[in-house]
């Protein structure tokens, strides 16, 4: 790389005039304005950067099913080795003895794997699928841990007994996310500490009500929501990592804000035209909210609902044959609009956000 030095001495040499030295100097500059331009067109959503990574990906899903399949081979191994002392210990015991061994040893594969193709390449792609290997694996053997070590050995019923492995799923998530720092680990850790909620519910109370349900899963959906707009109020230009944290908390707080809501509007009943109006307005509701912060994931997961609810007013207007092609016609036509104008669109709402709340919410483009 270039330098001003260089460039000082390139121009003293007569290679290029102090015009081109200049152009030089500034090229970088611009470069990275360019990308800076780039990166506020759109929410960032980082993938695979890649085909290799596509490809390294699938390199790492054959092998963790290399693993898995070895299971009836490693299975005879234990059964020899354990022998002698499986009186002792008694069969279950030495056969929990060994997958726990056999769980560390695939946890410990693929945690190699993820020191390498994380932390130091920083592949997207598998990483993701790593992430998706070691936190369920992880999360068994801490479970496996806390039951050895529990006097209740197990909580028979559901979802009492979800409450020991998602504690264990949301630790490992936290482990996971504290060495890697991959964004997607927080979508990891925020399933885990939804599962750990109901079932500590459950286990409080004995019985979860679908009340209760919707209650619990709307109050965790905002609570991750918040946590993801801390992530994108300190990111407001969303070029950072920090960005793709808000991203994928958003990605799972949308579907849990969404469904008790839509699910308290029709409180398990048929579409009504009541019930009907409110699902549209509500999804009208999700739309701006999704404009002023600049998430469209907060407007797909109500799509369904919005599809729902629009398929029965054309079935009650023109029979259910038009209904249907009507309602995707429609509906497919919005999103892509929606899609295409999403800028404008956020300008015009925006106007109409109060200054004290706008500057904290992603730069409007321009």
């Amino acid at each position: 790389m270039l330098t001003r030095a260089d460039l000082d001495e390139a121009v003293k040499s007569g290679i290029i005039t102090e015009q081109q030295s200049l152009a030089l100097a500034s090229l970088p500059e611009k470069r990275r304005q360019a990308r800076h331009v780039h990166a506020l067109g759109d929410e960032r959503f980082v993938f695979m950067k890649n085909f290799n990574e596509f490809f390294i990906a699938l390199g790492v899903v054959l092998l963790a099913a290399g693993i898995m399949f070895a299971t009836p081979m490693f299975v005879a191994l234990a059964e020899t080795l354990l022998g002698p002392v499986v009186p002792y210990l008694g069969r279950n015991a030495a056969m929990g003895i060994y997958f726990a061994t056999l769980t560390l040893f695939f946890i410990v594969v693929m945690w190699a794997l993820a020191e390498y193709l994380t932390r130091k390449l920083k592949l997207t792609l598998p990483s993701i699928v790593l992430a998706l290997f070691i936190v369920p694996g992880l999360a068994y053997y801490i479970h496996s841990l806390i039951m050895a070590v529990s006097y209740e050995r197990a909580w028979t019923g559901f979802p009492q007994s979800l409450l020991i492995p998602g504690i264990a799923g949301g630790l490992a998530a936290v482990l996971f996310y504290l060495r890697f720092r991959l964004p997607f680990a927080l979508l990891l850790l925020a399933g885990s500490c939804v599962v750990t909620l109901v079932a500590g519910y459950a286990r409080l109370f004995g019985y979860v009500s679908d009340a209760a349900t919707y209650g619990l899963f709307l109050f965790a959906g905002l609570a991750t929501l918040a946590a993801a707009q801390r992530y994108d109020m300190s990111d407001r230009e969303r070029i950072t990592r920090r960005s793709d944290c808000g991203f994928w908390l958003t990605l799972i707080a949308a579907p849990l804000i969404v469904h008790p809501i839509a699910g308290m509007i029709s409180s398990g009943a048929d579409m009504t035209a009541q019930t009907s109006f409110l699902t549209i307005a509500v999804v009208v509701l999700f739309a701006l909210a999704a404009l002023i912060i600049d998430r469209r994931a907060l407007l797909v997961s109500s799509l369904a609902y919005l599809g729902g609810a629009m398929l029965f007013t054309f079935t009650e207007l023109g029979g259910e044959q038009n209904a249907r092609w009507i309602t995707l016609l429609l509906l497919g036509t919005s999103v892509i609009l929606l899609g295409v104008g999403w800028h404008r669109a956020r300008r015009a709402v925006m106007q109409f956000v109060p200054s004290p709340i706008a500057q904290h919410l992603p730069v409007v483009r321009t």
